[in-house]
């Protein structure tokens, strides 16, 4: 039959392999978030590129519309122009001579217009090769990005399959008693600590588990080892 001092370093071991699990399960739930950060980095990417396309286009229909209104200005010109060798008066051949100047600063105002639709289109059009580029790149990152995260995530899978196996033959061979004690001390704290070496300092000893002071006679009934010792201030099972 084992000894406490046996059951307590079960119990350190113990421990140390639930850390071990719970620090994989930590992981384990934030490896996926990356990768899923990874992939909102594409969704990004492919909303900048539909926004581009859309404002691209746009800017390419105000421009054919515009040279389709400077075409019709170009051809009222030529009919105005035909017309003045037509007219019978004076009056009629100023007045015409007005609308021909009128639709032409009209046509220079439209070329001007249409002129700045291509300078913007030359500006995008590079700006459209800088996002796809990115994507590309992104592309690349992304599948070497998984296929890391996913292994990590593979292997932290069977570390913990491991760590398991080894929890599950461990457990066995702990008085059930004293187990139970661990089990319901572990689950009752948020770092999951149940068990935790005295330390000792110029004042006295102290919990490791919440750093309070030891009073004297629980530090005795700990150096006995005829039973489980609990700190008065945590719970936590103390073992030297």
């Amino acid at each position: 039959m084992a000894t406490l001092r046996e059951e307590l370093e079960k119990l350190l071991e113990l421990q140390e392999i639930d850390n071990n699990l719970r620090d994989i399960s930590v992981l384990l739930k934030e490896l996926p978030e990356q990768i899923r950060k990874v992939e909102n980095q594409d969704i990004s990417l492919q909303k900048e590129l539909e926004e581009f396309k859309k404002t691209f286009t746009h800017l390419k229909i105000e421009r054919r519309q515009k040279e389709t209104e400077l075409k019709a200005i170009e051809d009222q010109i030529k009919n105005f122009q035909t017309k003045l060798y037509e007219v019978k008066t004076n009056k009629e051949y100023q007045a015409l001579q007005v609308e021909i100047r009128n639709l032409k600063q009209k046509s220079s105002s439209l070329e001007d217009e249409i002129l700045v639709h291509m300078e913007k289109e030359e500006l995008l059009k590079e700006k459209e090769k800088d996002i796809l580029k990115r994507i590309e790149e992104h592309k690349k990152i992304k599948i070497e990005k998984q296929k890391e995260l996913e292994g990590k995530i593979n292997q932290l899978e069977q570390k913990r399959n491991d760590l398991l196996k080894k929890r599950e033959e461990h457990v066995s061979d702990i008085d059930k008693l004293i187990l139970e004690l661990y089990m319901r001390i572990k689950k009752s704290k948020k770092d999951g600590i149940a068990i935790c070496r005295v330390t000792k300092d110029s004042s006295g000893c102290i919990c490791s588990g919440c750093y309070v002071y030891i009073p004297g006679h629980l530090v005795e009934k700990v150096k006995r080892k005829t039973e489980a010792v609990q700190c008065e201030n945590c719970g936590r099972i103390l073992s030297e």
